[in-house]
């Protein structure tokens, strides 16, 4: 599932694009996710202890995966766009009751994180949070959002069958603006695929997801994501989205539109 990416502020400011603010201008926006940032914060974190393989303890081994990826993210306010990629270190943290955090940085300027569980031959989700800035130059403006999803939604399930569905629905929280929004849809089971990471053949299970928002922001989010079989690790996304936030007068309205792919590179995490 995903979070809303961004909250209209209350950005009426006037742009003179003259002199240094125009070569500043050219040169905002974010730098390229850090590895090593990645790596730091995972040695600093309070992951649990790794429990002992087994079929009841299903998860991804703790540490810092990277994944090669592409995409551009969008503001209709001032024309302003962020790269994604082509980079992009993602850490997983593992979490008591045999679940674990995922989290990806997009960019310097952008995270995303998912909670998730094990249980059996199913992966469940039950919410996470975006983190997300964008530079204007005489001012930035950052939002950080929840998303709660209850019950928590299945994302990925050894025992289904191609085409079998199931309702998501979920509710966020702009901490920053403090909008709410839900996002409601359905995901399907696609099949059981293969996806190559390192030269290496992995097992898959491919889900897809058609999602509604609706609430003080509104758009479409589908997103594809291939799980390992194995450990349910993430091998390999791609999303779309559409998100339309209310603003202040005379701009009304802010439309934010995100597009990407990421794809695992190493079976092996950085620790």
């Amino acid at each position: 599932m995903r979070g809303a990416r961004v909250g209209a502020s209350a950005v009426v400011v006037v742009v003179a694009a003259s002199g240094m603010l125009a070569w500043r201008w050219q040169q905002r926006g974010p730098d390229h996710a850090s590895v090593s940032a990645a790596v730091g914060r995972f040695r600093t974190s309070s992951t649990a202890p790794t429990a002992p393989t087994s079929v009841a303890r299903k998860a991804p081994r703790p540490g810092v995966y990277i994944y090669a990826g592409t995409g551009a993210e969008s503001l209709s306010f001032l024309s302003t766009r962020q790269g994604q990629g082509p980079t992009e270190p993602a850490t997983v943290t593992l979490l008591p009751n045999r679940c674990w955090q995922f989290r990806i940085d997009f960019n310097s300027f952008h995270h995303q994180t998912w909670n998730r569980c094990s249980t059996g031959t199913r992966s469940t989700e039950s919410g996470g949070t975006t983190d997300q800035r964008f530079d204007f130059v005489t001012f930035k403006t950052s939002e950080h959002s929840d998303m709660t999803c209850r019950p928590p939604g299945v994302v990925a399930d050894l025992a289904a069958v191609p085409g079998a569905s199931s309702p998501v629905r979920c509710i966020g929280r702009s901490q920053t603006t403090k909008t709410t929004f839900t996002q409601a849809g359905t995901a399907v089971f696609v099949g059981r695929e293969t996806v190559v990471v390192g030269g290496v053949r992995v097992a898959a299970v491919h889900r897809r997801e058609d999602l509604h928002m609706t609430g003080d922001q509104t758009g479409e989010v589908r997103i594809d994501v291939w799980f390992a079989l194995s450990d349910f690790l993430p091998l390999k996304e791609a999303h779309t989205i559409r998100v339309v936030s209310s603003a202040p007068a005379p701009l009304n309205h802010v439309t934010y539109s995100e597009h990407g792919t990421w794809q695992l590179t190493s079976l092996t995490p950085r620790t």
